[in-house]
Protein backbone atom coordinates (compact mmCIF):
# COMPACT_ATOMS: atom_id res chain seq x y z
CA UNK A 1 0.00 0.00 0.00
CA UNK A 2 1.49 3.32 -1.06
CA UNK A 3 1.59 6.18 1.38
CA UNK A 4 1.07 9.78 0.42
CA UNK A 5 2.54 12.79 2.11
CA UNK A 6 0.09 15.29 3.48
CA UNK A 7 0.84 18.93 2.99
CA UNK A 8 1.64 20.78 6.17
CA UNK A 9 -0.50 23.93 6.08
CA UNK A 10 1.97 25.81 8.28
CA UNK A 11 4.86 25.03 5.94
CA UNK A 12 3.56 23.71 2.62
CA UNK A 13 7.11 23.49 1.29
CA UNK A 14 9.40 22.18 4.02
CA UNK A 15 12.48 22.48 1.79
CA UNK A 16 11.61 25.94 0.48
CA UNK A 17 15.02 27.28 1.49
CA UNK A 18 16.68 24.69 -0.73
CA UNK A 19 14.89 25.92 -3.86
CA UNK A 20 16.58 28.10 -6.44
CA UNK A 21 15.83 31.81 -6.50
CA UNK A 22 13.79 31.29 -9.69
CA UNK A 23 11.71 28.52 -8.12
CA UNK A 24 11.08 30.62 -5.00
CA UNK A 25 9.77 33.42 -7.24
CA UNK A 26 7.50 30.95 -9.06
CA UNK A 27 6.12 29.74 -5.71
CA UNK A 28 5.51 33.33 -4.58
CA UNK A 29 3.82 34.15 -7.91
CA UNK A 30 1.59 31.08 -7.63
CA UNK A 31 0.57 31.98 -4.07
CA UNK A 32 -0.27 35.51 -5.25
CA UNK A 33 -2.32 34.00 -8.09
CA UNK A 34 -4.26 31.75 -5.68
CA UNK A 35 -4.97 34.70 -3.37
CA UNK A 36 -6.22 36.83 -6.28
CA UNK A 37 -8.35 33.90 -7.51
CA UNK A 38 -10.02 33.54 -4.10
CA UNK A 39 -10.62 37.29 -3.87
CA UNK A 40 -12.17 37.31 -7.35
CA UNK A 41 -14.45 34.42 -6.43
CA UNK A 42 -15.59 36.31 -3.31
CA UNK A 43 -16.19 39.46 -5.36
CA UNK A 44 -18.22 37.52 -7.93
CA UNK A 45 -20.30 36.02 -5.12
CA UNK A 46 -21.04 39.47 -3.69
CA UNK A 47 -21.88 40.92 -7.10
CA UNK A 48 -24.26 38.06 -7.84
CA UNK A 49 -26.36 38.91 -4.76
CA UNK A 50 -28.51 41.80 -5.99
CA UNK A 51 -29.78 42.79 -2.53
CA UNK A 52 -26.28 42.85 -1.08
CA UNK A 53 -24.93 44.81 -4.05
CA UNK A 54 -27.77 47.32 -3.72
CA UNK A 55 -26.95 47.73 -0.02
CA UNK A 56 -23.28 48.36 -0.85
CA UNK A 57 -24.20 50.95 -3.48
CA UNK A 58 -26.55 52.70 -1.05
CA UNK A 59 -23.82 52.79 1.58
CA UNK A 60 -21.42 54.27 -0.95
CA UNK A 61 -23.97 56.97 -1.85
CA UNK A 62 -24.55 57.69 1.86
CA UNK A 63 -20.82 58.05 2.46
CA UNK A 64 -20.33 60.34 -0.55
CA UNK A 65 -23.17 62.60 0.60
CA UNK A 66 -21.86 62.74 4.18
CA UNK A 67 -24.58 60.58 5.75
CA UNK A 68 -22.43 58.60 8.15
CA UNK A 69 -21.21 58.64 11.74
CA UNK A 70 -17.61 58.74 12.82
CA UNK A 71 -16.36 55.59 14.51
CA UNK A 72 -15.46 57.56 17.62
CA UNK A 73 -19.14 58.57 17.97
CA UNK A 74 -20.40 55.04 17.49
CA UNK A 75 -17.82 53.59 19.84
CA UNK A 76 -19.04 55.82 22.67
CA UNK A 77 -22.49 54.21 22.53
CA UNK A 78 -21.30 50.60 22.51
Amino acid sequence: MATTKRANTKSPIPDFDKLSKKSKKEVADFIAYLKAKEELAATKEILSDKDFLESIMKGDEDFKSGRFKKWSEVKENV
